[in-house]
C-alpha cells in the first residue's frame, strides 16, 4: 500500500467531485440571463456535503466568465483591456462575524474592500453609531410583518426612520456608481447555518433585503437548509418554511454524490477503492464525514505502527480497512469498551437470532426500539454485513487496533486471552502489575498467575475455568459473576478484602482453602499474612450478606463452619 496522507479540508483545489456539471447549468441559466433584476439563489445541502467547494468554483469561473449579453467581437475587446470582468464578486462568510451584533457593516467593508464607492457608507455607519444599525433591522423587520415593499414601508413611518432611509438609498447609489452600465455585484455567502444564534441569522437574512429591490445583485447562499429553517422558526414561530420560500427565488439543493466519485479522494491504489465505496455509502457520501473519518484513519495507522514496534513479540501488517471499521465501531454502545465482545459476535455471524444482540450491543436503538437515525442504521448494516469480513483469532492484536483509535483499553486482558488462545499451553503470567485492569469478560482458561498485582482488577462476568493464582495480590479485585470452575487460589494476599458479591466470594475462599489443604499435605510454607487473610475472608462473606440482606440461618451456619474449620486447622499448622 502507498504512504497515506491527510486530506485538506478546506474547499477542493481540482473538481474532484464533479461539480463542474452543476457549474455550467448555473451559468446557462443563472449568470447567462439578460434579466438585471435582483435575484436570491439558496444553495442547500447538508453540512460537507461540499456547498464550500461549489462556491469556491463559482468563484473562480466568475473571474473569467464572459458576458452573454454582448457579441463575440465585444467579449474579446475586453478580455484585452484587462482587468475587467462583469461580475464584482463580493465573498462574504458570516460565520467569521458571529460576536458582531449586526452584520450588515461587515458585509459592506467586505464589499468597501473591493469597491471605494462603498467606503462613504462605512464613514456614515461609524460615525451615526450602533442606533442606526439598530433602527435599520428594525425597520427591515417592521417591514417584512407587515407586508409591504421596503421602500413603501419606510415612507410610511415617522421621521425618526430618515437615517435608515436615507442609508438605503446611499446603497443605492452606491450599487449604481459600482455596476454601471455593463456589471453586476455577485454576493457569495457561505457558512450562514454555522452562526449558532438565530436572531443574528434572521438579522442577516433581513439586511440583505436592502440589495433586493436593486437591480444587478446577484446572492448566492450555502447553507443547511434545516438549520436556517429551523432558526427562522425561532424568531418567526412557524414561518420559516413560508419565510424561506418567499427570500430564495431560486433553491439549489447540491445533488448527491456517487460513491465511485468520492472514493477518487482517497489516496489508495485503484485496487483498493472499490471496497471503499460501500464506505462512503454509510457516511451518506459526505465528503467532509469522509475526510474526517479517513484522516482519523490516517493518525490512528501511524499509533498502531509505533504500538507495534513496542510491543515485542506480535507480528502483524496495519490493515487499513480493519482501522476504519475500528474507528466506526469507537462510539458503539458496549463494543467501543470491549472489542472482545465483537469476537463473540464474528463467531457467532452465521447464526441469524444473535443479529438482534449485536444491534443492541451497538446501542443503535432507543428506548422504544427504533433507529437513532438513518446514519446509525446504514452503519449497523455495515459492520454486521463486515462481521466475517475480517476474521481475527488474536485479541492482542484487536486490543491494540481499538487503543489507536482511542479507546482506553487495557493490555492486560489482550495479553492473557491470547495466551489463552493460542491453545499450546497454558498462558503464563509472573510479576505482572494489572492493578485497575478491566478484564471484565475475558477468556481466561488455564492462565497461571505468579506474583501478579490485581490491587483493584475487574473479573466481572470473566472465565477464569482452571485459572491459578499463586502469591498474587488481590485487594479491591472484583469476580462478580465470573466463571470459577477449578480454580487454585495460592498463598494471595487481600483475599479478606475483596470487592465482590457474596456468592463469588465465597468459591473463591473456598477454592483457596481447598489449595492451602491439599499443598499442606506437602509441607508447602505459606506466608502468615497469607494464612490470616484465608480464614478472615468468611467474615467477609458473612458481613457482606448481612448488608445485603440475603444472610439465612442456613447461610450463617455453613459460612461460619467454614471459617472456623480453617482458623483452627491454620492455628493447628503454626504448632
Amino acid at each position: 500500500m502507498s504512504r497515506l496522507t491527510l486530506l485538506d479540508d478546506q474547499p477542493a483545489a481540482t473538481d474532484s467531485l464533479h461539480f463542474e456539471r452543476y457549474l455550467n447549468a448555473i451559468e446557462r441559466t443563472v449568470l447567462g440571463r439578460k434579466e438585471i433584476t435582483p435575484m436570491v439563489v439558496g444553495v442547500f445541502g447538508p453540512w460537507g456535503c461540499g456547498k464550500s467547494t461549489l462556491l469556491e468554483m463559482l468563484e473562480k469561473k466568475l473571474q473569467f466568465q464572459p458576458d452573454n449579453r454582448v457579441g463575440i467581437l465585444e467579449n474579446h475587446l475586453r478580455a484585452q483591456r484587462a482587468p475587467w470582468a462583469p461580475w464584482v464578486v463580493v465573498k462574504f462568510s458570516p460565520w467569521m462575524y458571529r460576536n458582531e451584533k449586526s452584520l450588515l457593516l461587515p458585509l459592506l467593508a467586505t464589499l468597501a474592500k473591493k469597491q471605494p464607492a462603498f467606503e462613504d457608507l462605512i464613514q456614515k455607519i461609524v460615525k451615526s453609531g450602533p442606533g442606526l444599525i439598530k433602527k435599520l433591522t428594525g425597520t427591515l423587520i417592521d417591514a417584512s410583518t407587515t407586508g409591504l415593499p421596503l421602500l413603501t414601508f419606510l415612507d410610511s413611518v415617522r421621521t425618526d426612520k430618515e437615517n435608515a432611509k436615507d442609508l438605503q438609498e446611499k446603497i443605492a447609489d452606491a450599487v449604481k456608481t459600482v455596476t454601471g452600465d455593463d456589471k453586476r455585484i455577485v454576493f457569495l455567502i457561505d457558512d450562514l447555518d454555522r452562526c449558532h444564534d438565530p436572531k443574528q441569522i434572521v438579522n442577516l437574512l433581513e439586511q440583505i433585503k436592502l440589495f433586493l429591490h436593486l437591480d444587478r445583485c446577484l446572492f448566492f447562499i450555502a447553507a443547511d437548509r434545516e438549520q436556517i429553517v429551523k432558526a427562522i422558526n425561532i424568531e418567526f414561530p412557524d414561518s420559516g418554511e413560508e419565510y424561506l420560500e418567499k427570500f430564495v427565488q431560486l433553491p439549489f439543493e447540491v445533488p448527491p454524490h456517487h460513491s465511485h466519485h468520492l472514493v477518487e479522494l482517497l489516496s489508495v491504489e485503484e485496487e483498493m477503492r472499490k471496497s471503499f465505496r460501500s464506505l462512503c455509502e454509510v457516511l451518506g457520501n459526505n465528503p467532509r464525514k469522509l475526510k474526517q473519518l479517513w484522516n482519523e484513519a490516517v493518525l490512528a495507522m501511524e499509533v498502531l505502527k509505533e504500538e507495534l514496534d513496542r510491543v515485542t513479540g506480535i507480528s502483524h501488517h496495519p490493515d487499513l480497512e480493519l482501522m476504519l471499521k475500528w474507528l466506526l465501531l469507537k462510539n458503539c454502545g458496549e463494543l467501543c469498551t470491549n472489542p472482545y465482545r465483537y469476537l463473540d459476535f464474528e463467531k457467532a455471524r452465521k447464526q441469524h437470532a444473535v443479529r438482534d444482540d449485536f444491534i443492541k450491543a451497538l446501542g443503535f436503538k432507543d428506548e422504544k426500539s427504533e433507529w437513532r437515525s438513518e446514519y446509525h442504521r446504514r452503519l449497523a448494516v455495515y459492520l454486521w454485513n463486515d462481521l466475517d469480513a475480517k476474521r481475527f483469532d488474536k485479541p492482542n492484536i484487536l486490543s491494540l487496533y481499538a487503543y489507536a483509535c482511542g479507546e482506553n483499553n487495557v493490555y492486560a486482558r489482550s495479553l492473557i486471552e491470547d495466551g489463552c488462545f493460542e491453545g499450546k499451553e497454558r498462558a503464563a503470567f509472573n510479576g505482572r502489575d494489572f492493578k485497575d485492569a478491566d478484564l471484565s469478560d475475558g477468556h481466561f482458561h488455564e492462565a497461571v498467575f505468579t506474583n501478579c498485582d490485581f490491587k483493584r482488577a475487574d473479573f466481572c462476568h470473566a472465565d477464569l475455568t482452571g485459572a491459578k493464582f499463586t502469591d498474587c495480590e488481590l485487594t479491591d479485585a472484583r469476580f462478580d459473576h465470573a466463571i470459577l470452575e477449578n480454580i487454585s487460589c495460592e498463598n494471595c494476599h487481600g483475599l479478606e478484602y475483596l470487592d465482590t458479591e457474596p456468592d463469588s466470594y465465597e468459591q473463591i475462599a473456598d477454592a483457596a482453602t481447598t489449595t492451602w489443604q491439599k499443598l499442606r499435605v506437602s509441607k508447602r510454607s505459606w506466608d502468615s499474612d497469607a494464612k490470616e487473610a484465608l480464614f478472615k475472608s468468611y467474615k467477609t462473606i458473612l458481613d457482606l450478606h448481612e448488608k445485603n440482606g440475603t444472610l439465612t440461618d442456613v447461610t450463617n451456619e455453613r459460612i461460619t463452619s467454614k471459617g472456623k474449620m480453617i482458623k483452627t486447622e491454620v492455628l493447628q499448622s503454626m504448632v
